[in-house]
């Protein structure tokens, strides 16, 4: 039963204070009586003012309710609506029951490892969505990945409700860290360079400084002499080397091109569990369309759920020909370079960049020789080199 109601209400009559004399007797607690232009106005629970009216009766006094206030007045209109009382408690316990299990698995600090490869791995052990979140053991899952690959460095998981974040850092490939500390190996040339400085901690430096190089040329040989002896180590060194990059890219005067024509067409699809549906759509048209997607989750009182929504819209598209001026093609080119450096030299040191413009007949070429410095040593194990 709800509690905690009260009611205000006025009283009118010529015996008002032997009533009041009467509720007291019958230890019926009263609070904030006070006389307002000859009404007499007091408060009891809501529990007891019926004892009230019936009392009032016998002093012929009349009772009037002035105000009601508290959670039993807020509530009690739910009495006749007991659908939406079921409905709520309903909502709360699917919530509950909800967070007992993982809806959603987020990946944090892969680069090169895709999230369906770390998914794929997960379920191995039991992470996958659905999953009974108390029928996983996380510690043991960690120990299994780090000993069954060697992409991963590290991982944490960190199980929260319904969700599992799980952070990973990657073996990072095509470095020269990539052979193990305890094989021999030499440090070779990953480019053909100038040797600018030489950070060796193990093994045999070959060149002096200043001394150029082609690529693949030994630089710090694992090879090394220690008394009457040769002996074979692993070495480790920072290799400091300017070098040289030469690309280049072209365009025509005229390029045929796809031009948006204004009309579209969208296909929806429900993913629940690794199961696609395809939902009813009229008039979808695949063919000259440039498709763009875009997937939602579905949420309950803010939990995920293993519901989303994949929407493939399809732009059509005509090719027409395109003609650009000297200028906008000149513009375009060197766009694509500095995109050029950004994605792959970002790594190293640009020292200086001299581009060369060819122009012919159907279009402009243009051509880049640009001058780096960084670390250029790669590991390669000895009996392989």
């Amino acid at each position: 039963m709800i509690s905690g109601g009260k009611v205000r209400f006025g009283m009118i009559g010529a015996y008002c204070e032997r009533f009041i004399d009467e509720m007291i007797a019958s230890k019926i607690r009263i609070e904030g009586i006070s006389n307002e232009n000859g009404v007499i106005y007091a408060e009891v629970s809501v529990r007891n003012y019926p004892k009230i009216a019936r009392l009032s009766r016998k002093y012929g006094v009349q009772v009037r309710i002035k105000e009601k206030k508290g959670a039993y007045f807020r509530f009690s209109g739910l009495r006749k609506r007991p659908g939406l009382i079921v409905g709520t408690f309903a909502a709360v316990f699917i919530v509950l029951l909800l967070r007992l299990f993982i809806w959603h698995i987020e990946i944090h600090g892969n680069e090169e490892l895709t999230d369906s490869y770390m998914l794929g791995l997960l379920e191995q052990y039991g992470f996958t969505s659905g999953a009974f979140a108390n029928g996983t053991d996380a510690l043991t899952a960690e120990r299994n990945i780090l000993m069954g690959s060697d992409r991963i460095n590290w991982i944490n998981i960190e199980v929260n409700g319904s969700r599992a974040d799980v952070y990973i850092s990657e073996e990072k490939s095509g470095t020269k860290d990539d052979v193990d500390f305890k094989t021999p190996c030499n440090i070779v040339a990953g480019r053909s360079g100038i040797l600018v400085d030489a950070d060796v901690s193990s093994g045999k430096l070959m060149y002096e400084k200043g001394s150029g190089f082609a690529e693949g040329s030994v630089i710090v040989s694992g090879t090394v002499s220690s008394g009457n002896t040769m002996i074979i180590v692993h070495s480790d060194a920072k290799i400091t080397a300017d070098f040289f990059e030469d690309v280049e890219f072209s365009m025509n005067y005229t390029t045929v091109e796809k031009v948006p024509t204004g009309s579209s067409s969208e296909r929806k699809q429900l993913m629940l569990f690794g199961m696609v549906i395809l939902l009813p759509s009229a008039g979808v048209s695949t063919e000259n369309t440039v498709c763009t997607e875009q997937t939602e989750e579905c949420t309950l009182f803010g939990i995920k759920l293993p519901l989303k929504i994949k929407t493939e819209t399809y732009t059509a598209y005509r090719e027409e020909p395109v003609t650009r001026k000297q200028e906008d093609i000149i513009r375009l080119l060197n766009s694509r370079l500095e995109l050029y450096k950004y994605n792959f030299l970002r790594d190293y040191e640009i020292l200086d960049t001299v581009t060369y413009l060819d122009e012919t007949d159907e279009g402009l070429t243009l051509r880049a020789r640009i001058k780096l410095r960084g670390d250029i040593g790669v590991k390669k194990p000895i009996y392989e080199h």
